[in-house]
């Protein structure tokens, strides 16, 4: 008996092989399969005309995207050879071997299509079992846009830009005035007035800077000639470059239950409308809300107690007042150390005196009367350690007339209940980024544009719950 099993080169088979035996089961590719085989493609199918070359069915072509994103492949030329040499590929595309620029274009042309199918894969989720609704937890993070940071300028950087190419135009057009002979003879039966590949390139150039200067005129802040939606954004490296802060609203079961791009680096303003979204999604209330300090402020607060729903969104100084850091005596005349009493209507300073109310102040939304009161030391003139406490006449605190919303956030967070409830976001939420980034290498966009990123990072996440979709199969199925 020999040691080894039977060399079989070219050995051929009494029976054509399956592609299903090829792909295990409980498979990532069974599981898209599963998925893509029941959404309707109804919408896609119908803006593909009758007439023409016969094309891919858009079911085979969701399948490959979906699996690609799930496991790190996004370019389309990667899928592409994908299909000629990974089993997996070849049973989703049915054998089948698409172009990448069939594939890009199927992408770039039914954005909106698949973002609508991200909402059909979150209900089925729930439908089956694998997600309860209620409570959510949302979190953000920065990635880098397809551009180049030194494409990116103000108006006056642009400016000097244009000038240099008008310059090299002019020099361009000189040269082409001085040749014209020699060109002649070298262009034979053509015109030979053709502009010249670089002058054609200039132009081009130039216009777009054109573009990007009437973009930028009111505005301060700069703008990228590539990618003209992106923003300066400090990302995970501490690095400041053109990109977008992308948006996520996961349950406690880490299905990503809305999705999000925004050009804001700022996440202040990104918790409710990551809670509607995620409502419209699952098509159900939320009632409990967790997030970090970054999506702080009386906005909020004041929306979350008007729909009575539980946050735990601690502000920008929770950390520090939980730490116990105001209370040491480089600390003591901080505004935190200053206490309001509702009875009285009077702040209390750390030494003792009361600070009665002074006067209202407005918001500049004309809208908003009386959005904070102002209260004033009274006792400022002869304390001894006035200089400590300020460098004014008199020190002031400002309430927000929402403070109390904030208090009662604070309570709720300090609680043994409380804390224990918003730790848990750091192992359903935060670690979605992780397997995007260290994982499947998601640091940067492939497509550009505001809307097409969007419907980039919606592929990221379809890809992210049906690989959620797929653990929870296979553990159901070990019980």
């Amino acid at each position: 008996m020999g040691k080894f099993k039977p060399y079989q080169a070219g050995q051929v088979h009494l029976l054509p092989p399956s592609l299903e035996e090829y792909v295990p089961e409980g498979h990532l590719a069974r599981v898209v399969y599963e998925v893509v085989e029941e959404l309707d493609t109804g919408a896609i199918e119908n803006k593909y005309s009758e007439l023409g070359q016969n094309t891919y069915h858009p079911k085979i072509l969701l399948k490959l995207l979906f699996y690609g994103y799930a496991t790190g492949v996004r370019s389309g030329r990667k899928i592409a050879a994908k299909c000629e040499s990974d089993t997996a590929y070849m049973y989703l595309g049915e054998m089948y071997r698409p172009d990448f620029r069939t594939i890009n274009d199927f992408r770039k042309n039914h954005l909106l299509e698949i973002e609508g199918y991200f909402g059909e894969i979150v209900r089925m989720c729930a439908e089956v079992g694998m997600m309860k609704a209620g409570s959510i937890s949302i979190d953000g993070t920065k990635v880098r846009a397809n551009a180049s940071a030194r494409r990116s300028k103000d108006t006056a950087g642009y400016e000097k830009w244009e000038e240099k190419i008008q310059q090299q135009i002019r020099d361009l057009l000189r040269e082409a005035e001085e040749t014209d002979a020699a060109e002649d003879r070298a262009y034979g039966d053509r015109r030979g007035d053709e502009l010249p590949e670089e002058l054609r390139t200039k132009e081009q150039l130039r216009k777009k800077i054109g573009e990007a200067k009437k973009r930028i005129r009111n505005e301060k802040e700069k703008r990228n000639l590539t990618d003209g939606d992106s923003t300066f954004m400090k990302d995970g490296e501490g690095l400041i470059r053109p990109g977008y802060n992308c948006q996520v609203a996961v349950s406690d079961e880490q299905v990503i239950v809305a999705a999000d791009v925004v050009t804001e680096a700022n996440d202040r303003g990104q918790l409710i409308p990551m809670m509607r979204q995620a409502e419209e999604t699952i098509r159900e209330t939320v009632t409990e809300v967790i997030a970090d300090s970054g999506y702080a402020s009386y906005d909020t607060y004041e929306v979350l107690e008007e729909e009575q729903k539980v946050g735990y969104v601690p502000d920008q100084y929770f950390a520090q007042v939980k730490r116990g850091i105001f209370e040491k005596p480089e600390y003591r005349y901080h505004g935190e150390n200053f206490r309001y009493d509702a009875e009285q209507d009077v702040y209390w300073c750390p030494e003792g005196n009361p600070m009665q109310f002074f006067k209202e102040r407005d918001n500049e939304d004309a809208a908003v009367k009386r959005k904070q009161w102002i209260y004033k030391g009274t006792a400022c003139g002869t304390c001894p350690v006035r200089e400590q406490c300020t460098t004014q006449r008199y020190r002031t605190i400002a309430r927000e007339k929402r403070e109390e919303c904030q208090e009662r956030m604070r309570a709720r967070l300090l609680s043994l209940a409380g804390n224990r409830r918003y730790i848990k976001r750091m192992y359903t939420v935060e670690p979605i980024f992780g397997h995007f980034k260290k994982n499947l290498g998601y640091k940067d966009f492939l497509l550009r544009s505001l809307q097409r990123v969007r419907g980039e990072f919606t592929l990221m996440c379809i890809g992210y719950n049906l690989m959620k979709y797929r653990q929870w199969k296979v553990a159901r199925a070990a019980i």
